[in-house]
């Protein structure tokens, strides 16, 4: 039995990490990301990623595949889109789809082509 890519991507530790591949993509699109390092002291519920370039600015949360937001997280991504701003949740099996590359490339203002593998 093959395990799930999906299941065994954690949402922020190691290099095969659904928050390394944000940050290669980032770095190779030129974006401008800020990512609190140590959240201790700092207001519950932030998003983990304010990413910013040419086409606006995202606030993702990044969460296993299984993985929920708390009541301040919801609370806070609530805010922020009341707001006008553009907040979401992202999880591997995004990135697996190639949506979370969409997204980059489209605040990035480029155009990019990306192959996903048929399932």
């Amino acid at each position: 039995m093959t395990r799930d890519p999906r299941a065994a991507m954690p949402e922020d530790r190691g290099p095969d990490s659904l928050d390394a591949h944000v940050r290669r993509l980032m770095a190779d699109l030129g974006l401008f990301g800020y990512h609190t390092r140590n959240s201790k002291g700092s207001a519950a519920g932030w998003p983990d990623w304010v990413i910013i370039g040419r086409g606006g600015i995202l606030y993702r949360e990044l969460k296993a595949e299984h993985g929920s937001l708390s009541p301040e997280q919801r609370h806070v991504g609530e805010l922020i889109r009341q707001a006008g701003g553009n907040c979401r949740v992202w999880r591997p099996r995004d990135l697996l789809a190639g949506s979370i590359g969409r997204e980059l490339a489209d605040l990035a203002a480029i155009q990019l082509e990306l192959f996903v593998a048929a399932p």
